[in-house]
């Protein structure tokens, strides 16, 4: 590492806020020791006496705004790290009480952790590994990503529980499932009881194993509370197919908009997290005599479906048709979609999900915990605009 990068980061710390561990609104769910954490709190009770809140590698570094990298090797003291910086990560560290007996020597190397995932084309997976890799690489462990999506003539998806099980004969020392893997009964099985962390996943695993999951009732929240501010009151939303989450987030989408008192303007057009299903369910909500101002969907990449099917229908986003979409990912972002999506903090999901495991894998005995990260809205131009002027019907006249 360079003196100037070294320099650059004691410089930046100088200037930076520091952050209250204490400003975080958590409360247990019973005994699963839920948290719910709001807006752009820290840090989250995870200890198993609902101690102090522990901090993770990036609430360090941010809290000093300096990288993860440069907050590693100054709590590990090394050398080209210069002595008032080193200073301040450590009582940063202290401050946001993150678990420095976890901390492994650079050289060392306590083993790899596996992430499980459904498939490799989703963007808001590497957003995910990012993060989880950062938080994994203060212990001196890796994570390696392992697609389980396996078909076979009987079924039509299934888990490749043979991989996992050789996972576990190379010696993994625990697992992270990201979002809901098909056959999750047989997947946990072919663990053999090695730690295991859901993230992203649905709410029906809570109380079974370690949980860090978006809080889809805030996140579809916010999207309905910024279309009906804009005006819009018939809201459809695509999604409630494929997995138990998308059935959430459509049940979540369906309190929203009976907290504005719009229920029955809701409308649910079946789709599942994919842009072709996301293209025909859209082409199905543009037909007929009752279209919808705006649609919001299961995921980015579901809105790219439906932003395809406005295009066929003639329909110009945003004025005529608004369109959002959810996770935030490098799709929703370019410049040429720049859709209106809801942020998950991948960043924050992925740092307690490998924190939770590390726990495990360090022999921590408790009840499962559950942490819900609230989300927040990101809006973008396919959104900006209010619902379409009504138009008039045309009526069949009849001559005689």
């Amino acid at each position: 590492m360079s003196d100037d990068l070294i320099s650059e980061g004691a410089d930046d710390m100088q200037d930076a806020g520091s952050i209250d561990p204490n400003s975080d609104s958590a409360e247990g769910a019973g005994a699963t020791d839920q948290v719910i954490e709001q807006g752009d709190a820290v840090s989250a009770s995870i200890a198993a006496d609902q101690g102090p809140s522990r901090g993770t590698l990036r609430d360090v570094a941010d809290s000093l705004g300096i990288s993860s990298a440069v907050a590693l090797r100054a709590l590990r003291d090394q050398a080209d790290i210069r002595p008032r910086l080193r200073e301040r990560v450590h009582e940063a560290a202290e401050r946001l009480n993150f678990p420095l007996e976890e901390l492994a020597d650079e050289t060392s190397h306590r083993g790899v952790v596996a992430v499980l995932v459904n498939t490799m084309r989703n963007t808001w997976i590497s957003d995910l590994v990012r993060a989880i890799r950062i938080e994994l690489t203060a212990t001196g462990r890796s994570a390696i990503v392992v697609p389980t999506r396996r078909r076979v003539p009987e079924y039509p998806i299934a888990a490749d529980t043979d991989a996992i099980r050789s996972l576990v004969d190379l010696g993994v020392d625990g697992f992270l499932m990201v979002s809901d893997l098909h056959d999750v009964d047989s997947v946990i099985e072919a663990t053999a009881d090695r730690p295991f962390v859901g993230i992203g996943c649905s709410r029906s695993f809570v109380g079974r194993f370690d949980t860090v999951r978006i809080d889809d009732e805030v996140g579809q929240g916010l999207l309905v509370d910024h279309l009906v501010s804009l005006g819009h009151t018939e809201i459809a939303h695509v999604g409630g197919v494929g997995s138990t989450v998308a059935r959430e987030r459509a049940d979540a989408f369906q309190l929203a908009m009976e907290r504005h008192g719009l229920a029955d303007h809701a409308r649910i057009e079946p789709g599942d997290f994919t842009e072709q299903v996301g293209q025909t369910a859209g082409s199905m909500l543009l037909r007929g005599s009752e279209v919808p101002t705006a649609v919001t969907c299961a995921n980015d990449v579901t809105a790219l479906g439906v932003l395809a099917a406005a295009r066929d229908a003639g329909y110009e986003v945003p004025t005529q048709l608004a369109v959002a979409g959810y996770g935030n990912t490098s799709l929703s972002s370019s410049g040429v979609t720049q859709v209106t999506s809801v942020d998950p903090n991948s960043d924050r999901l992925g740092a307690l999900a490998a924190q939770l495991l590390v726990d495990r894998v360090s022999g921590h005995e408790q009840e499962a915990r559950d942490v819900a990260v609230a989300p927040s809205l990101v809006a973008r131009q396919s959104t900006a605009a209010g619902p379409r002027a009504e138009s008039k019907r045309r009526t069949r006249v009849h001559v005689d």
